[in-house]
């Protein structure tokens, strides 16, 4: 009997040292767990932050290139009024250097010109070459190669009549 209770005896100095071990063991694997949930938290978190900053930025870069190009428009309207003026501008002046009052008053008052007299006209005759009265380049019948043959035949004859 005695050779059982040997092996039921217990020491309870080593079981207290199991259970701590094993609870220490326990508590170990818990806050390796902890710090691996807590690690995977905060890189989620991380994560989040870092997509959210890309963002911002994003949103700030589109934001800075769309002020940008309001600013290249607004200039451009600006030119296009400045250019609208000085075309209304210049299409004024043009109408009044084109009106023929001014322009005969200009030449009275500031050139000293005035309207020819009888005697100060001139008329000139001009003789046509026979060549060019028998036959002109507009006749209806001709077909279009002989038309152009006919405007090359009139040309040269013109310049031999002038000497060319």
């Amino acid at each position: 009997m005695s050779a059982i209770r040997e092996k039921t005896y217990i020491d309870y100095s080593d079981v207290e040292r199991y259970y701590r071990i094993k609870e220490e063991a326990m508590l170990k694997s818990k806050q390796k767990q902890c710090k691996k949930e807590s690690a995977g938290i905060q890189f989620k978190y991380f994560a989040y932050v870092a997509v959210m900053f890309i963002l911002a930025l994003g949103i700030i870069f589109n934001y800075a290139i769309i002020t940008q190009r309001k600013m290249e428009i607004n200039d451009l309207n600006r030119q296009i009024t400045i250019l609208s003026k000085q075309k209304e501008d210049v299409v004024i002046a043009l109408e009044s250097i084109k009106n023929s009052n001014t322009i005969e008053e200009n030449a009275v008052n500031f050139l000293g010109m005035s309207y020819a007299r009888n005697d100060q006209n001139f008329f000139i005759s001009v003789n046509y070459s026979g060549v060019l009265e028998d036959s002109f380049a507009y006749k209806n019948d001709m077909n279009k190669s002989a038309f152009l043959e006919n405007i090359v035949e009139k040309t040269f004859a013109l310049l031999k009549n002038e000497g060319i």
